[in-house]
């Protein structure tokens, strides 16, 4: 049966992390190091092959753009960004960014000017308006869009339908409530299909795609190699890999609470990475502290609440941290959890939280 040319894929990702060239990726870090030469050298090397090297090659760039470094460097890392061909993650694309335009040497400021004022300002209006409204990402990337959709770089043009087409879809109230709203991992395009999918009254084919998605095996494939690219996620395969195989053959008694135990993890790893660590003394609004010692807490009273999504924290705090299925699954008193819809959705929550927390 040929497959619908409407229906969304999981795969459609901006930057696909590969196996890493531990070759090539010593050569970059001894060159990193070296002369100015060498080190423009390490700068072209991450910039043409960013796909096959760990994530600590971002530090690199943005060590060798700082202005420490020489003035040919700084100059080469300008360059590199105002090409079509790009192809590193828009966070570290918007660092260097950030970095340059303050750059001493007037001709590194004119070089990325361009693209810092199509990419940067509006985005700096973003963090703006969101901090005011504590709007939830994806409506406010979208209303951003359509306001300015004149100053979007020709490179991104193919974008701008569907930015219009979301920021409309995303005021309904009925996205809100949306069971599949928190994918933040898909494609703006392929949410607002199965939104639409949702709107028709097909949730049991979203349900049904989501499933034979999830255990496709080419996804599954990139699905570990972008945790094999992860500090957080890297030591976590194993385990993970376990609860895939008893998702694939249907042993969800299993599989769901490794996935439960390993979203936890994560979440507390994460957390750990922004100075946030189990036990810490956190205010509460009459004056008073407690002790940081739950998941809930530690999306609802600390920074980490502003870098989640806002669908993502919702769904977990609703759906899956509860005493009815957390605690009752984890403590042994819910038994009818086993199912391959739950595993489905697990699965993909890990799999959104590798795009945030990674």
């Amino acid at each position: 049966m040929r497959k619908s040319t409407t229906e969304p894929n999981l795969e459609a990702f901006l930057i696909r992390k590969g196996a890493v060239d531990e070759d090539l990726w010593k050569s970059i870090e001894i060159q990193s190091k070296g002369t100015t030469a060498e080190k423009i050298r390490s700068c072209m090397l991450i910039f043409q092959n960013y796909r096959n090297l760990p994530r600590e090659a971002d530090n690199i760039l943005k060590k060798l753009a700082s202005p420490t470094q020489p003035e040919d460097v700084r100059k080469a890392i300008a360059t590199g960004l105002v090409k079509d061909d790009v192809q590193i993650p828009g966070g570290l694309y918007f660092d260097l960014l950030f970095t340059l335009i303050n750059d001493s040497n007037r001709q590194i400021r004119d070089t990325i000017r361009p693209r810092y004022e199509s990419f940067i300002m509006p985005m700096v209006r973003l963090t703006e308006y969101w901090q005011k409204y504590q709007a939830n990402l994806f409506l406010t990337i979208a209303n951003l869009a359509a306001q300015y959709q004149q100053a979007i770089s020709k490179s991104l043009s193919r974008f701008t339908t569907t930015f219009s087409n979301i920021a409309k879809v995303l005021h309904e109230p009925e996205f809100k409530d949306f069971e599949y709203n928190w994918l933040v991992f898909l494609s703006f395009d392929k949410m607002l299909l199965i939104y639409k999918m949702h709107k028709m009254g097909k949730d049991a084919e979203i349900k049904q795609l989501l499933i034979q998605q999830s255990k496709d095996k080419e996804y599954l494939k990139h699905f570990i190699e972008e945790m094999n690219a992860s500090a957080i996620f890297k030591p976590r395969i194993p385990i993970i890999q376990d609860a895939i195989e008893a998702y694939e053959t249907g042993k969800h008694s299993l599989s769901v609470p490794v996935l439960l135990t390993q979203i936890e993890g994560i979440l507390w790893d994460y957390a750990e990475r922004q100075g946030i660590t189990f036990g810490d003394k956190i205010p509460t609004k009459t004056g008073k502290t407690k002790e940081l010692k739950s998941a809930r807490l530690l999306l609802k009273e600390t920074k980490l609440k502003d870098q989640l999504s806002q669908y993502l924290s919702q769904h977990f705090l609703t759906k899956i941290y509860t005493k009815d299925f957390r605690h009752g699954i984890l403590h042994g008193r819910n038994i009818s959890y086993n199912n391959e819809e739950t595993s489905m959705r697990l699965l993909l929550f890990v799999r959104a939280l590798l795009d945030i927390c990674s």
